[in-house]
């Protein structure tokens, strides 16, 4: 059987990062009697130099009909001063992620992050610090509403006389002589009603408990936050444990990794930040990898949250791991299981024989095991069956 996927292979280090990421999801799907026709779709700078559009309008029509989206990762810092300091419209992250997350409807950002004792000497923490079994962080990322969509969102509902007084810019509207500016965050009762019965349910089948962030003490759209989770939790998942967690203190808690078993929910500002911290005290950016999805039409995107590495580009020496492991989640998610296993324990076999990119390396680590991009990837490649 064959399905397609959009191919975004990004900006900086990405497309060395993809290449190896593509040919082992491939191979792997196989296993599963899966090929995959890979679909370019242009977007980022790149895209600019060709089209003159970070996010192609043919590019938009492409992800949006087919539905899965492999994304390499777009920006980069040269052209972010230059052509985005001039058109700031044009900045790739906000024009193509926002773009699809909210024409998908992609609500649900899975990034996991798993503590290994057998790959203990990873982490950036205290061995001490590391559970004798383990720890299973699930995060799930509320992608919508919240701070990032707000103003966009809710910015047709004020007149323009409260606009200027309050100081109400979206992002590149900013010039920096402002005297005041402001942005709207919003949670939408229904939106965060289903992000929960899916986190519930998520957090049922893996029989972990379920730990909701919020800053309840503070902001009102947490306080609602908190009583709909409760509420969902007492009507329809009391079998659940359910432990409501500060922000403040889960930021602490990335230190006690223990206290952090479970599946996380996390609102969208809250759960970018906790997760890039959770990422680095596992092993590193390099090795995050993340799926958004949409729970009703199963319309989804997958990328590593790991960057494009752009000072790294042409060098053979960034971390393939993270958009690797973020192949196997797509897999996963189009039925491919067999496949999306094999990477994950190829993954996890490379990293037990001692193999590392620069990034990961120890002080000690033989020079002869740190690989480079395209040597890291054959090293899982090869491991597929």
């Amino acid at each position: 059987m064959k399905r397609q996927i959009a191919l975004v292979t990004g900006d900086g280090s990405g497309p060395e990062m993809m290449a190896e990421a593509t040919r082992i999801a491939s191979k792997a799907a196989l296993l599963d009697d899966l090929e995959i026709e890979w679909v370019d779709t242009p977007m980022g700078w790149n895209a600019y130099e060709k089209f003159g559009d970070t996010t192609p309008t043919e590019s938009l029509k492409i992800a949006f009909n087919i539905g899965t989206i492999f994304f390499g990762g777009v920006g980069d810092p040269e052209f972010d001063k230059t052509v985005g300091k001039e058109k700031p419209e044009m900045m790739p992250e906000p024009r193509a992620l926002l773009a699809i997350r909210k024409h998908l409807g992609l609500l649900l950002n899975f990034r996991p992050m798993r503590l290994m004792p057998e790959l203990s000497h990873l982490s950036r923490l205290k061995s001490e610090c590391i559970p004798e079994d383990g720890a299973n962080m699930v995060f799930i990322r509320f992608l919508l509403e919240d701070s990032y969509f707000g103003t966009s969102d809710l910015r047709t509902f004020v007149d323009e006389k409260s606009i200027d007084a309050i100081g109400l810019k979206m992002k590149h509207g900013v010039t920096g002589s402002e005297n005041l500016v402001s942005e709207l965050s919003y949670y939408n009762r229904s939106t965060v009603m289903a992000y929960f019965r899916f986190a519930f349910r998520y957090a049922r089948s893996l029989g972990l408990p379920l730990i909701s962030v919020d800053k309840a003490n503070v902001m009102a759209r947490y306080v609602l936050w908190r009583k709909i989770a409760q509420k969902i939790h007492d009507a329809e998942f009391p079998d659940v444990e359910l432990r409501h967690q500060l922000v403040d203190s889960a930021n602490m808690l990335l230190f006690h990794p223990e206290k952090l078993h479970g599946v996380i929910a996390c609102g969208n500002e809250h759960g970018d930040i906790l997760s890039d911290g959770a990422a680095e005290m596992v092993g590193g950016m390099g090795l995050m990898h993340s799926s958004a999805i949409n729970p009703k039409t199963e319309a989804a995107m997958f990328e590593s949250g790991a960057g494009t590495a752009p000072t790294l580009a042409g060098l053979n020496q960034a971390n393939p791991l993270g958009r690797i492991l973020t192949g196997a989640l797509m897999l996963r998610h189009i039925s491919s299981s067999k496949g999306a296993a094999a990477i994950e324990d190829a993954v996890k076999a490379v990293l037990m024989g001692g193999y590392r990119t620069m990034d990961i390396a120890e002080s000690d680590c033989d020079a002869k095991l740190v690989l480079g991009c395209k040597e890291m990837g054959q090293k899982v490649f090869d491991h597929i069956p």
